[in-house]
């Protein structure tokens, strides 16, 4: 093992150091250019871009720009042609809207996010459900019980504890509907319901069935795979102080007592009845990822593929969220090796294998882009030679008092010999600090960023992160902040890696 790693060090030394002269790949990663670099990062986290919220006019004026880009360094598309279509690859995202419930009662109608809260993954009807009243849900009320395609509610002194409790009682008793109430503070409620609506302005999905896509709401996301099964088939809900008493025909004030005293009255368990619907909404939203291809030579259908991302978490009434760091950085990055690469080529300098150079969207809401990247890409997933994945970079983490370092994650995964090529070349050059703390296939970071969606294909992977911060994901995460000669220097190592990846036998 070990005289193995030291032959492959001599060969990539030989690559990379020919006589006493600088070797073409080290000379041509010289050239990147840290004032290009920030140049592109101050643009893309400008106030202009408004955060680049997938499907957002900040993240299309984004795009255009970075296609700019790769239009200015005579970069072709995918397609192998200048067309400015070819550039783009369209797909599209569904914004959640506010889910449209109804519990109409004889002499009152609740409307969902006025005095009902109710979360569901798809829509269902039922002109007389029957419901049964819990009062605290002690075990005893439900264990054994079958409330199949019945509602059941019950009080609890905490929304969000009940919130998990209504689980619980939907896995033991399969009931359709499960509704709960906090008596004594009112406020909570409202504080839940302000917190919910937040959550549906921002939620993008892949498809517009959300039962395809994720069953976890705010509240909890700690379900079984079983859990999560029989989720989709039920519905659960907070309901307002107003909204209860509606239903069990209950003064609020007895509510409050039942909710103290622990136990209810032979005729508070009346059976009672109402018609219950729960219809899904969803916004058509259209977004592009930009996608630049440099052709290689005698192996130009193998391709290694340099991302970023470009979108962030966008803007709220008051603020923006200027992604400087995440993820400006990686995609200015992107482009100026991009531009670099593209240079080479035009001095007679090719690789053998192509190079596809690809800004990611909607990777901040679930990898939207490098999944449908990854699934309908122009080019055949057996001809990926591997991604480097570029993402969050001129920062430092707490565990570090300089930028000069980078995190790789990936290399000891799918081809632990990334691990060897990032080594030998940046004992050449640039000479960073090489952390791999975070280099196990099952960290949660390694699953954070857009080469998750290669590696779930069998496409070696790197992803290049400088850490999180206390701006991570906050309004002052901003240009002025970013130490541009940091990212230079890891640039230079992926301009390396990348002609090494383009260019082995």
């Amino acid at each position: 093992m070990r005289s193995s790693l030291i032959i492959f060090i001599i060969s990539i030394s030989n690559l990379f150091i020919a006589s006493a002269q600088e070797s073409l790949p080290l000379h041509y990663s010289k050239l990147l250019s840290s004032k290009q670099i920030q140049k592109d990062i101050e643009f893309l986290s400008s106030d202009e871009m408004e955060g680049r919220d997938t499907g957002s006019k900040g993240q299309k004026l984004a795009a255009h720009y970075i296609y700019k880009q790769f239009v200015n360094a005579n970069l072709i598309n995918p397609t192998g042609t200048e067309d400015s279509l070819g550039f783009f690859q369209q797909f599209s995202v569904y914004q959640q809207q506010l889910p449209i419930a109804k519990i109409k009662t004889e002499k009152q109608e609740l409307i969902n996010y006025k005095n009902i809260l109710i979360s569901g993954y798809k829509n269902y009807s039922n002109s007389n459900m029957e419901l049964v009243f819990l009062g605290t849900a002690p075990d005893s009320s439900y264990t054994n019980k079958d409330y199949s395609n019945k509602a059941v509610l019950f009080l609890s002194s905490n929304l969000y504890a009940a919130a998990l409790k209504s689980n619980k009682i939907s896995m033991a008793t399969k009931a359709k509907l499960i509704l709960f109430c906090n008596p004594n503070q009112p406020k909570q409620y409202k504080n839940l319901l302000a917190k919910k609506r937040k959550l549906f302005t921002r939620r993008i999905i892949m498809d517009k069935e959300i039962s395809k896509y994720n069953p976890f709401d705010s509240i909890s996301s700690t379900l079984s795979f079983i859990q999560y099964k029989n989720r989709l088939q039920s519905y659960h809900g907070a309901i307002s102080n107003a909204a209860a008493s509606a239903i069990l025909q209950i003064k609020t004030k007895r509510l409050k007592q039942i909710l103290f005293e622990k136990s209810i009255k032979p005729t508070e368990n009346n059976i009672r009845n109402f018609a219950f619907n729960f219809e899904l909404k969803f916004k058509k939203i259209n977004t592009e990822n930009v996608l630049a291809f440099l052709p290689g030579t005698d192996k130009k259908e193998e391709i290694v593929i340099v991302s970023a991302h470009y979108d962030h978490i966008g803007k709220t009434a008051n603020e923006i969220y200027n992604g400087a760091n995440d993820n400006a950085s990686g995609c200015a990055a992107m482009i100026e090796l991009a531009r670099k690469f593209k240079q080479a080529s035009d001095e007679k300098h090719k690789t053998k294998r192509s190079i596809l150079f690809a800004a990611f969207t909607g990777e901040e809401k679930g990898m939207f882009g490098s999944k449908y990247f990854v699934e309908n890409s122009p080019f055949s997933q057996s001809k990926f030679v591997g991604n480097l994945n570029i993402d969050m970079l001129g920062r430092s983490d707490e565990l570090h008092d300089t930028t000069d370092y980078i995190y790789l994650l990936g290399t000891n995964h799918l081809r632990p010999k990334l691990k060897w090529i990032s080594d030998s070349i940046n004992k050449i050059s640039p000479k960073l600090q090489l952390d791999y703390k975070y280099d196990q296939a099952d960290n949660y970071l390694y699953q954070a960023s857009d080469q998750v969606s290669f590696v779930q294909k069998g496409i070696p992977a790197i992803f290049y992160f400088n850490g999180l911060h206390k701006d991570y994901h906050q309004p002052g995460d901003t240009a002025d902040k970013i130490d541009y000669e940091a990212i230079k220097k890891v640039s230079e190592l992926i301009f390396l890696t990348t002609w090494e990846l383009a260019n082995e036998n």
